[in-house]
């Protein structure tokens, strides 16, 4: 029998579009790092079934990250301060917010030069951190592309190093989570 313990990390997101983004881009990076690695949507979830979650985590030793949007808060620290709320025991190094929104995070790794989706509105710009999921959306619909054929697009391109100078808080999760500096 190993000595080595199991190491799992549970990675906690709102809605579909951000396990198809940490499931394609985050979950390789961190498997590196761990045997098992979980992204679960929880936006559908009760306050209770999350504090069950959290609890189990803790009881097994595991890790997790949990990730949500900014929203309309006017900052990071109050949306942190939120998600807190309802979760008292939750370690504020375990949280990360996204910068608008995970849309944001998809058009960061995509290089304004990509034939196809380069002359999206929300691709063209320096920063993509203030892209939400309306002007994403206005800006496919715009070019006419489907929502997620785009985003599956996106991902079979996504550079790396692209997003980590593209956007901000996605620079930010690379370097405190993974200790990771692609750019």
């Amino acid at each position: 029998m190993s000595d080595i313990p199991y190491k799992q990390l549970f990675i906690l997101v709102e809605g579909g579009d951000d396990v198809r983004f940490f499931g394609a881009v985050v979950k390789p990076l961190f498997e590196k790092y761990y045997d098992e690695v979980r992204i679960l949507a929880i936006s559908n979830w009760s306050h209770e079934e999350v504090r069950r979650l959290l609890f189990s985590i803790s009881a097994m030793k595991s890790d997790y990250l949990i990730v949500r949007d900014i929203d309309t808060h006017p900052c990071v620290t109050a949306a942190r301060d939120a998600l807190r709320k309802p979760y008292s025991r939750l370690d504020p190094e375990r949280i990360q917010i996204v910068r608008a929104e995970i849309e944001s995070w998809y058009c960061a790794g995509i290089s304004p030069q990509d034939a196809e989706l380069g002359a999206l509105k929300v691709v063209t710009c320096n920063d993509t951190g203030e892209v939400t999921k309306e002007s994403f959306d206005a800006a496919l619909f715009e070019r006419r592309l489907r929502r997620a054929p785009a985003m599956i697009a996106m991902l079979e391109r996504f550079d790396l190093a692209t997003a980590a100078r593209r956007n901000a808080s996605f620079r930010y999760f690379l370097r405190k989570h993974l200790d990771l500096d692609p750019s």
